[in-house]
């Protein structure tokens, strides 16, 4: 029996993976042997070609193969990218199956892969083959095959040799494949499930299967037999010879055999079967800090109240930046502006300026944050606020690199995503007032009734989990703390600083374009004028448009750009009074109900009335039973502006006159440049 010579066929098989194209390394393929030739198929860095043509000079015409679109390459040069592993070569047997996947990162199957039966298999075919070649040549030729038959079974002891035929077609795959002994496997056999069914029924199982299984209303996989059954009995109705119908267990069976990614791409939609199957790693790679900075934003799962009236205000919005090389939390901005160009800027000021406010703010809190710096990829979703004009520019002055995740792919960013989750159930799950993760998990549980704790309050707890507890605790995925990471960093990269910290505020504004006239220029109904603006408007000597900066959370004053100089000049507001720490939001709120009362918009002393009224109404609301108008008023509070007490260390430059000579006057700012630093 061939079983009989299994020891002669293991010691063939050894002998063979000596040889130096059978040695085996890590995740490698048993050797293909190939050449470039015409027609044959490439795969160059994930993209499929085939050889078109080749030329005299040994030029290589290689043709896309998804649009036909064409490349030239020497010999040489595909000799080398397929040295440093940026090309491979298709092996004919392996065409359909590469296809569609390209370039793959697993390697194809090998001797190895198979059981012991078929390696024997393989080895008695690749005798034959072995001893025609060595008679006949090595093009496959069926005459001639009967000595070398009757000398290879005779050698290993077959007592039913194969016929010229059969050993023909052997050799000629072979070759065909390009030596490729997998191609002498023996060839896969349906399951015995399968098997024991006629076409007709497997047939009428797959149409029926594919209709209603593979549907995006999800029936049942009982519903599908039962219509299948039905289905089988009114063939059967009208057949000389019935099918037979499989058990309910065999149909489950082969239902199951079906690929799991097609069965739920068809129910679930093939977004939600890449997120289920897609395979999970380390995700990208950095080499250091500010490398890759994430940014998303979260509602807290906590009602946090008013300071004065003790009511719910409802749930702040955190927008934070994460250090994907540290996980070292770099600034973040708390409040009730929703997800905003405005509400990043505030975020990405915080990341930037140095933290060391914390001790004078924060006493109880033991550990330093070290975090600072301009990141040098900034990656975000695809939000409204990340697209903005605006910001884009910001991160283009930065010299910030802004980068979108695929749209519904939040796993792009998932650093931040998963630490925002860790956050919220590491301390706002803690607090009274919790709204928990989900409804399911709040039950009946009154997240406004029970709520004590302040925005303020709030901030302050934030602060000492992020440096206290998460930045002192070993990471699951770096396997170090990021307080040691990010200082290990700082000894490779010196952290980026803007010039000045009023270089960081002139870049952190929104941009418009205003005609500049006797009166200055007006922004939101406010007018702003300077004598160095007068200088500006009696050099060109006409009315002409100009660049204007402003501060949405700080109407005082804008900044006008001085197309001949190059530079900005700070301009107040011609009503400082009523201009002063005033944010956009408020302003808006003020001029609506100076409308509603059919004042002139520019009457300064209705103006000033209004603002007092506003201020009254606020006070009203933050006693509003409402949650949602008790937010509102959070929102429309009046105190220093949030992108200044973000970081309550810095306070906001103070005015002192308007030569555009002063805006750039050294401030007591240590500025830090790469390559610079501290001894």
């Amino acid at each position: 029996m061939r079983c009989s010579h299994s020891k002669r066929y293991t010691r063939i098989f050894s002998h063979l993976f000596l040889l130096p194209q059978f040695c085996f390394s890590r995740r490698v393929s048993a050797m293909k042997l190939a050449s470039f030739h015409t027609g044959v198929r490439l795969t160059l860095n994930s993209t499929r070609y085939r050889i078109d043509r080749i030329l005299v000079s040994g030029e290589c015409y290689l043709e896309r193969l998804s649009d036909g679109g064409v490349l030239v390459k020497t010999k040489p040069e595909l000799a080398a990218l397929l040295a440093a592993g940026e090309l491979s070569i298709e092996s004919p047997n392996n065409r359909e199956s590469n296809s569609d996947a390209g370039l793959s990162s697993r390697a194809s199957r090998d001797l190895k892969a198979l059981s012991k039966s078929q390696r024997e298999e393989v080895l008695r075919k690749y005798e034959y083959i072995k001893e025609a070649i060595s008679r006949l040549g090595k093009e496959p030729k069926a005459a001639g095959l009967g000595p070398v038959i009757e000398t290879v079974s005779a050698n290993i002891g077959e007592i039913r040799p194969p016929s010229a035929t059969t050993v023909y077609r052997w050799w000629r795959r072979w070759l065909e494949s390009g030596q490729d002994l997998m191609c002498l496997a023996p060839q896969y056999q349906k399951p015995s499930t399968q098997r024991k069914f006629s076409k007709d029924m497997m047939d009428e199982l797959h149409a029926l299967v594919e209709r209603l299984w593979f549907s995006r209303e999800k029936l049942p996989i009982q519903a599908v037999y039962d219509a299948f059954r039905h289905r089988i009995n009114e063939l059967n109705a009208e057949r000389l010879k019935p099918l037979k119908i499989p058990s309910r267990a065999q149909f489950y069976r082969i239902v199951d055999q079906i690929d799991k990614y097609d069965a739920m791409a068809a129910r679930e939609g093939k977004r939600a079967a890449d997120k289920h199957f897609r395979a999970t790693g380390a995700g990208a790679v950095t080499h250091h800090i500010l490398e890759r900075v994430e940014v998303d934003h979260t509602p807290l799962d906590v009602i946090v109240i008013n300071e004065r009236t003790g009511l719910a205000d409802g749930r702040p919005t955190l927008t934070l930046l994460l250090c994907r090389h540290s996980r070292m939390v770099l600034g973040f901005s708390i409040g009730f502006e929703p997800p905003s160009e405005l509400s990043v800027m505030r975020a990405l000021r915080h990341a930037i300026l140095s933290k060391a406010y914390v001790k004078e703010h924060y006493p109880d809190i033991c550990h330093e944050w070290p975090a600072y710096g301009i990141p040098h990829t900034l990656i975000c979703d695809n939000g409204l606020e990340f697209h903005s004009h605006q910001l884009r520019r910001v991160c283009a002055e930065l010299n910030i690199e802004l980068q979108f995740c695929p749209k519904q792919q939040p796993h792009y960013k998932g650093a931040v995503e998963r630490f925002l989750g860790t956050l919220n159930r590491a301390v706002c799950h803690r607090i009274p007032g919790t709204t928990f993760s989900n409804i399911v998990h709040r039950g009946d549980y009154n997240s406004a009734d029970m709520a004590r704790i302040t925005l303020a309050d709030l901030k302050s707890l934030i602060h000492e989990w992020v440096i206290d507890i998460y930045h002192q605790e070993v990471h699951r995925a770096t396997h170090r703390m990021p307080t040691a990471m990010w200082k290990d960093g700082l000894g490779m990269v010196e952290p980026m600083l803007p010039e000045s910290l009023m270089q960081l505020n002139l870049i952190l504004t929104k941009e418009t374009t205003r005609r500049l006239s006797h009166q200055g220029v007006q922004v939101y109904h406010l007018f702003y004028n300077s004598a160095e603006l007068g200088l500006l408007r009696i050099r060109s000597n006409a009315r002409y448009d100009v660049s204007v900066r402003y501060d949405p959370e700080d109407m005082g004053a804008v900044w006008v750009y001085d197309e001949l100089q190059g530079d900005y000049i700070h301009v107040p507001c011609t009503n400082p009074d009523y201009a002063e720490g005033l944010t956009l939001r408020q302003h808006d709120q003020i001029l609506k109900d100076t409308k509603q009362r059919g004042l002139d918009e520019q009457d300064e002393e209705a103006l000033l009335e209004s603002k007092a009224r506003f201020q009254q109404k606020i006070e009203d609301l933050s006693r509003n039973k409402l949650i949602r108008e008790r937010k509102k008023a959070a929102r429309d509070a009046m105190p220093v502006p949030p992108s200044w007490s973000s970081n309550p260390a810095l306070e906001r430059p103070k005015e002192s006159d308007t030569t555009a000579e002063s805006l750039f006057e050294p401030l007591n700012f240590k500025v830090v440049t790469r390559g610079q630093g501290d001894d």
